[in-house]
């Protein structure tokens, strides 16, 4: 017997390709903050310009990873910090979202790291575990 599964949740916005210029922490959420909005998942595909809300965040199981330097290959640094010791450090950064994974209370972004007045860029991934709901607040 074979059993097929393939997980496709009906999103109604992507990130892709978006910059998050801010992230806060208000009380046990997560908000990110956009520099342009995300993109409308329905025809003509706008961007739409919005914040995103992670309810009910476990900050013991979410994290921050920045890598090396983009380009570099063999053996690396790495820094992985909480999130709140990531907003104190990197105040001043874009942070753009080339994939976005979602599983069981748990979502995974990985981009690219950019600071103001920076040349370099840093491999970046955001790891949130939360029991609540991801809210998208439009300006629609």
């Amino acid at each position: 017997m074979k059993t097929k599964y393939k997980y496709n949740p009906p999103f109604s916005y992507s990130l892709h390709d978006m910059y998050v210029n801010n992230i806060k922490i208000i009380d046990s959420n997560i908000k990110l903050e956009f520099e342009n909005g995300y993109v409308k998942l329905v025809e003509p595909y706008n961007v739409i310009p919005g914040s995103i809300i992670i309810e009910n965040v476990d900050f013991d199981f979410s994290s921050v990873v920045i890598q090396n330097s983009l380009g570099e290959y063999g053996m690396f640094k790495s820094e992985k910090l909480e999130i709140g010791e990531f907003i104190k450090k990197y105040d001043d950064f874009t942070f753009e979202i080339v994939d976005e994974l979602y599983g069981y209370n748990k979502l995974f972004y990985s981009g690219y790291l950019r600071r103001k007045h920076k040349d370099e860029i840093y491999a970046m991934d955001l790891y949130v575990y939360f029991t609540g709901d991801i809210i998208y607040e439009t300006e629609e």
